[in-house]
Order: C-alpha cells, then structure tokens, then sequence
C-alpha cells in the first residue's frame, strides 16, 4: 500500500515534470505541455499538507498517462527520470487526450 505526501507529488510535477500550476480554480491542476500541446493533467486539492493513498495515486497515475501506480510512485520519489515519465507518456497516444 503506497501513500505519497501531497508537498511532495506537487514538487515533483512541478519542478521534475516542468508541470504548468494553475490555482485560480477549486483545486491546483498541474497540466504538462509538450510545446502547446497539452500531454497530461492531474490535480490535487487546496489546502494543508495530506497524505494521498491507492486509490488517488491511481487515479493521478492515469490522469498523468504514467501506466501505473509504481510508475507515478516512482516519479515522485525521483527513480523515473523526466525523459522516462515522457516516454512511458507518450506510449498512451493512442488513447484519447486528458480532460
């Protein structure tokens, strides 16, 4: 059973992934661009610092196109380098771009 501090996941996105921060909204959205393309967005909710367990890594995992809940445990522990996490991101083409 996973459980990432929500600090942590937010650095991570912003800092390893280079993801976009918008806060003007009811949650922070985290979106990852490939120029103007928009490749994966996820979001976390406002507020103090929480612990995120197996069913929020899952569903940031997907909404991140990362595959799994290790990979996205991965990336936020610094074991998948940013060109990893594209990589692994860039195999969910096929489906249809995020929400």
């Amino acid at each position: 059973m996973a459980s990432l501090n929500s600090d942590d996941v937010a650095s991570a996105l912003k800092t390893k992934l280079g993801c976009v921060e918008q806060r003007n909204r009811d949650h922070i959205w985290f979106e990852l661009y490939d120029g103007s393309t928009l490749l994966a967005r996820t979001k976390l909710s406002h507020g103090a610092r929480h612990a995120l367990g197996d069913t929020l890594i899952h569903l940031m995992a997907a909404q991140m196109r990362l595959g799994t809940n290790s990979n996205f445990v991965r990336m936020v522990k610094c074991q998948l380098s940013k060109e990893q996490c594209i990589a692994v991101i860039r195999n969910f083409s096929g489906q249809a771009p995020p929400r």
